[in-house]
Formats: C-alpha cells, sequence, structure tokens
C-alpha cells in the first residue's frame, strides 16, 4: 500500500491503488481539493482482485475549454477508453465507472489548462448480489425478449446464440442517466465469472448486437446500482440476425433521421416504446436498397414481415403507421437515409398515399390487453378512401368498424363481425375529410387482428360535393322502399 501521506499533488504515484484493509473506507486522491498544473500528466492504475468489483467517481473542471484532446480518461479491463466529462461545479457532480479484475486506469493529461481533478475508488469483495432470472430465447421468436435496465440481472439462453442490443428511454428526461450504464455489465456465458464483454452503456454507442460465443449470456448490475429507469436490454437469437452487421437503436420521441449503410451487410435498427398505443411514422426512405420492416425483431421466416420498401415504392406508400411495442428496420443492398417519426400517430393527410392498416397485435402472437384498437386518418380537404380488408379475425363479440365522414357526416359505416363478416380483397370507398377504424374485442379475448390496404387521394371540393349529393340521394332512395 503507497503512503500517499508524503507525496506531493503533483506526483504521480508510482504503484497501483489498492484495496484498504477496510473496504468499507472510501479511498480518494488526493486527499483534499487540488488544481493539476498545465502540461501535466499521470497515469492511476486501479487493481481490482478476481472475484471483485470497485466503483470509481471522477470529478474534473478545467480552468479553460478544451478544444483539443480530452483531459481526463478511463481505459477499463476490456482496455476500452472513454472520455471523462467534465463537472459544472466543484465535487457536486461526477462521471462513475466501474472495474472488475484487473482492474483499470485513469489518464490525466491536462495540457494547457489547470485542471481540479480528484477521483473516489469503492471496492467490492464480490462481483455483484447475484440473483438472476432465467430467460430463453428461439429462433422462431417473433418478438425479442425485452428486460427492464432496473431489473437486469438474468441468465439468457439461447438454440443458438444469443444477440443483445442496449434500448435507449423514450423520455427524454431519462436520457441524462444513460452513463450510469456502465454499472450494467454482459458476460459471455453461464455466470459472472465468464469473459466479460464490456457495460451496456459500451453495447449501446457500438451500433452493433454484442453475440455470445456460446448458447448464453449473464447480465448482471455491479455495486452500488446506480440509476438505469428506462432503459432497457433486448435479446434475440442470433439465428435471426446473423445477417445484421450495423445495428442501431433509436429512442425519443421526435423525429429521427437514422443512416443505414447496407453497402456490405445488411444494416437494422430497432425502436421500442412501452405503451401498447405506441406507433412509429415512417416518413421518407431516401438512397438505395431494399427496406424490411417487422412488427417485433427480424425472423429468418419472415412472419412478421409487415411491410418492404423499394426507391420505385417508398413515394407512393409512405407516410406509414408502424405499430407494436418493438419495431425492427432492416436495409440490405445499399445506402438509405430513413426518416421516422418515434411514438407519432401519422394520422394527418396532406398528399395522396397508398398503404395499410394493421392493428397491434397483427403478426407478432402477442395479447394485448385493451379492449378497442382505434386509428384514425384526417384531413382540412377532402380525399377519397379506399379501403381493402385483406384479413381479420373475428371470434364472438369482436368487431371490425370502417367509417368515412365528411364534415362529420356519414359517408360509409360498416360493422363486421363473426355473424357478418367482410368479403376480403373486396374495395370499400368513400370522399370524406375524415377515416376511422376500430377493432372492438373484449379484454379476455385472444386477438388475431386484421390487415386493411388502404388508399387516400385528394379529390376537389366541388367532387368531395357532388359524391356528398349522390350519398344523400342513395339514402334518400333507399329510404322510399
Amino acid at each position: 500500500m503507497i503512503n500517499r501521506s508524503s507525496l506531493l499533488v503533483y506526483d504521480c504515484p508510482p504503484g497501483p491503488f489498492n484495496p484498504p484493509n477496510d473496504i468499507s473506507e472510501d479511498v480518494w486522491y488526493p486527499s483534499g481539493s487540488s488544481v493539476f498544473p498545465t502540461n501535466y500528466n499521470c497515469v492511476y492504475q486501479i487493481n481490482v482482485p478476481q472475484g471483485w468489483s470497485s466503483f470509481i467517481a471522477v470529478f474534473a473542471i478545467p480552468s479553460s475549454n478544451i478544444t483539443n484532446a480530452p483531459i481526463v480518461q478511463v481505459i477499463d479491463f476490456n482496455q476500452k477508453v472513454e472520455n471523462v466529462q467534465y463537472t459544472n461545479h466543484q465535487y457536486s457532480e461526477h462521471d462513475d465507472f466501474y472495474f472488475i479484475a484487473p482492474g483499470g486506469r485513469i489518464k490525466l493529461s491536462t495540457q494547457t489548462t489547470n485542471v481540479t481533478f480528484r477521483f473516489l475508488v469503492r471496492w467490492y469483495s464480490n462481483i455483484t448480489v447475484f440473483k438472476p432470472t432465467f430467460l430463453n430465447v428461439s429462433a422462431s421468436d417473433s418478438q425479442p425478449r425485452i428486460v427492464l435496465a432496473d431489473r437486469v440481472n438474468c441468465r439468457v439462453t439461447a438454440e443458438t446464440r444469443v444477440s443483445a442490443i442496449t434500448l435507449p428511454p423514450n423520455d427524454k428526461g431519462l436520457a441524462d442517466n444513460i452513463r450510469n450504464l456502465r454499472s450494467i455489465l454482459i458476460f459471455d456465458g453461464p455466470n459472472v465469472n465468464s469473459t466479460c464483454l464490456g457495460s451496456a452503456y459500451q453495447l449501446l454507442n457500438s451500433n452493433l448486437q454484442w453475440v455470445s460465443t456460446g448458447k448464453t449470456l449473464t447480465i448482471a448490475q455491479l455495486q452500488p446500482a446506480d440509476d438505469v429507469y428506462g432503459f432497457l436490454l433486448a435479446f434475440q437469437d442470433f439465428e435471426n440476425t446473423k445477417e445484421i452487421d450495423q445495428y442501431q437503436v433509436v429512442g425519443g420521441l421526435n423525429t429521427r433521421s437514422i443512416v443505414m449503410d447496407a453497402s456490405k451487410q445488411a444494416a437494422a435498427f430497432s425502436t421500442y416504446f412501452y405503451s401498447e398505443s405506441s406507433s412509429d411514422c415512417l416518413l421518407n426512405i431516401t438512397g438505395t436498397g431494399k427496406l424490411d420492416v417487422y412488427y417485433g425483431g427480424i425472423t429468418a421466416s419472415k412472419s412478421n414481415l409487415i411491410a418492404s420498401y423499394s426507391e420505385s415504392s417508398n413515394g407512393a406508400n409512405l407516410p406509414q403507421k408502424i405499430r407494436g411495442f418493438f419495431r425492427t428496420y432492416v436495409l440490405t443492398g445499399g445506402i438509405a437515409t430513413v426518416q421516422v417519426g418515434l411514438n407519432s400517430t401519422c394520422g394527418v393527410l396532406t398528399n395522396n398515399v397508398a398503404g395499410f392498416i394493421a392493428s397491434r397485435e397483427y403478426k407478432t402472437n402477442l395479447t394485448f390487453s385493451y379492449p378497442d384498437d382505434y386509428q384514425y386518418y384526417y384531413s382540412n380537404e377532402p380525399f377519397n378512401f379506399t379501403l381493402n380488408v385483406q384479413n381479420v379475425g373475428l371470434s364472438q363479440d369482436e368487431s371490425l368498424q370502417l367509417r368515412i365522414t365528411n364534415n362529420k357526416t356519414n359517408v360509409l359505416n360498416v360493422v363486421f363481425s363473426s355473424s357478418k363478416p367482410p368479403t376480403l380483397n373486396t374495395v370499400l370507398s368513400g370522399v370524406g375529410n375524415n377515416m376511422d377504424v376500430v377493432y372492438s374485442t373484449p379484454y379476455s379475448n385472444t386477438k388475431n387482428g386484421f390487415y386493411i390496404d388502404f388508399t387516400a387521394t385528394k379529390v376537389k371540393v366541388s367532387a368531395a360535393k357532388s359524391y356528398g349529393f349522390i350519398v344523400i340521394c342513395a339514402i334518400l332512395w333507399t329510404g322510399l322502399f
């Protein structure tokens, strides 16, 4: 153990920092507040015995703005390098890191500025209090296994190999805790003694999936458990994702433009929102290649493929609402920018569109705990709507209502049920400024969902008035008999 009381603050310690005899005591270096001069360089080695873990809090306040290389870096047990975020107020904020054996290093390079610098090390004689849940993933799964990051201690077993990604929160306020994901480690094997691949934070920033070498991954949050509420991890069988190289995850509630490079190998991104009513609005696709969209994760069988877009088709087919908790977009054979509105209803019509309307559970094998699925499209201008039911599950007490209104007057209003099913592949149409689709089912029912092709084409106001007159005359005529 180095006696640091005899060192000047500017002396670089000659050896590593080892656990104290009483590990309930935190080790601070320097012992008091210290300002390090310009052009000061030192590397601080943190030793972590096998089977132990350590928590490191780093405080760094440069006296002037830094525009060149970082002044403080942390190199972890896998030799992965991260830059320390500078704090705004002395020691009231810090950047946290976690080490397991054999430990890691803190590198200070003050360059052309004075730096107020200090760090804390706390050792634990075990990696974590590990009481895992046991999860399984299969190549036949259409939906990934989603795990809340604040309940993440788990062991995941696949039929082939396990694929893992980290999902960011959709709440912007929770995104401030993103660096707390460093506390979650991913181990390549059945326990925490297996090789560590890195942290959930590193996985999130990698734009890759991490894959086990065998059939099992182990996920554990180290002590002290930082706040990671709102973040998630998703697991799939690698048999379904093995063609994917670049794998991005997208969170938030605004519109994003995601650049996908599938020039050499397929690229993907996934979005997730916990609400049953969530959806993406796929707005635009520019570039080359083919984009496949899945309700859920990627499947080799494409059993949950909901739509495909090529360069020639995407203009007329967008915008398009994409439903479900979890959605995956896969690009093959090109480079493209995909614009998507996250958790967006996509229901305001401004231009002609030819798309589809599908329920949340369609092709997912999921059961949602809601009685009604209500979808709508509206505009300030009249549109000619066409609806063509391709598939629908209607058991007892379930119904599907299709309604077109023009200024709140019904133009089309039909209700289908098990006793009055629709004729599939039959076009229903009407001119109006609002179109609704309502799928009503009891809470307890297993829902098969529905899929409807639809178009919306702008019409002149005069044509809409003529159509409305015809509809009124038809109603009056039928009323005479």
